[in-house]
């Protein structure tokens, strides 16, 4: 335990220094050319540095000279995992480290509040901003990071296509021209919508649709320009707390944001898209992609959900998703899993209809 808890601050200082961008891809570099680069002690660096050589995340080709090994390429800036390394590390492990004097201020209960909630406890805000308010109080920079964070581990653990199949919707589109065809709830950058659409490349994008907060959905806006995906997609501001905008669309789909929410919460959230779902089309559905938990998870899984109670939501099982869909008026069809992940599409239609 403690070479771990160390060696999580090593990578970080290594971060917050930039001594994994200045590391040569091919070679290597000494401790006293990168301590040079900050103006700071070669003792200190080659401190930081030995951990890490000694824990495998550097390699030390020769003596005082570190070189990237397989995984260390990870914490480059810009890296969709070394964002959310770094969000384990200043957000959440603030929150893990406060659940003595949270839960003795509020008693040993699972948080059921918006507000107060273990993220917000150090920070002293708790019951007076949500976990996302405090994002957004420490400036625009943070909130890119969190969604270059939201990005990371999609590879291998939660992937964004291979559970449900969407080619089904290319066909569909031929023959109704006019609905509204995908819509990605909460989709951040369009890293999901973009997945499928490239996966689908009949699907037309221009009837697809991503919905965000305003200061995401104005950084997508100027960043697809020219991205031949996102660039058709249509970009709509959207709190999926309040009423939605697009009704009537094929498929609304909404992924890991569900896990971030109270049951309470998230039966509001699916109730306002059940709502939304055409009457004259009993194939539409609302795809809610988030992690399944078991009786028996993995770590992986066990440690997310500690993870989620820091905002006071859990990483749910299949019969608490159909709890979920009922109190929404919604009736669950199948929920579709993969080997070797534990992301699952639970595939929803509005209850009643044949």
């Amino acid at each position: 335990m403690t070479s771990q808890l160390a060696e999580m601050a090593a990578i970080r200082m290594y971060m917050a220094w930039g001594f994994f961008d200045k590391i040569p891809e091919n070679g290597s570099i000494s401790y006293a050319s990168l301590a040079a680069t900050i103006n700071g002690d070669e003792a200190l660096v080659r401190r930081f540095g030995q951990l890490l050589v000694a824990t495998g995340k550097l390699k030390r080709p020769q003596p005082d000279h570190v070189a990237h090994s397989h995984i260390s390429p990870t914490f480059k800036s810009g890296n969709s995992n070394g964002a959310h390394f770094t969000m384990m590390c200043d957000e959440f492990q603030k929150a893990y480290q406060a659940f003595p004097g949270f839960f003795e201020k509020y008693g040993p209960h699972e948080p059921k509040g918006e507000s107060e909630v273990p993220f917000c406890f150090p920070d002293g805000v708790d019951g007076k901003l949500t976990y996302w308010e405090l994002i957004l109080q420490r400036g625009q920079a943070n909130v890119e990071r969190f969604g270059l964070a939201m990005q990371g581990l999609q590879t291998h653990a939660w992937p964004y296509t291979g559970i449900y199949d969407f080619s089904w919707v290319a066909e569909y589109a031929k023959e109704n021209k006019g609905r509204p065809l995908i819509l990605d709830i909460g989709g951040g950058y369009g890293q999901m919508i973009r997945a499928v659409l490239e996966e689908n490349p009949d699907i037309p994008r221009n009837r697809c649709y991503l919905e965000d907060r305003a200061e995401v959905i104005e950084s997508v806006k100027q960043k697809s320009v020219d991205d031949p995906v996102l660039k058709d997609v249509q970009k709509v501001v959207t709190n999926f707390h309040k009423e939605q905008p697009v009704k009537g669309a094929l498929i609304y789909l909404i992924r890991r944001c569900i896990h971030d929410y109270t049951d309470d919460d998230c039966v509001k959230i699916l109730k306002i898209l059940a709502d939304a779902l055409p009457a004259d089309e009993p194939r539409a559905r609302v795809l809610i992609n988030d992690q399944i938990n078991t009786e028996d998870p993995t770590p992986f899984v066990a440690a997310y959900d500690i993870l989620m109670l820091t905002c006071a939501s859990l990483e749910r099982s299949e019969k608490q998703f159909e709890n979920l869909a009922k109190r929404a008026g919604l009736e669950v069809v199948k929920i579709h899993k993969k080997e070797g992940t534990s992301l699952g599409v639970v595939e929803c239609k509005k209850a009643g209809v044949a």
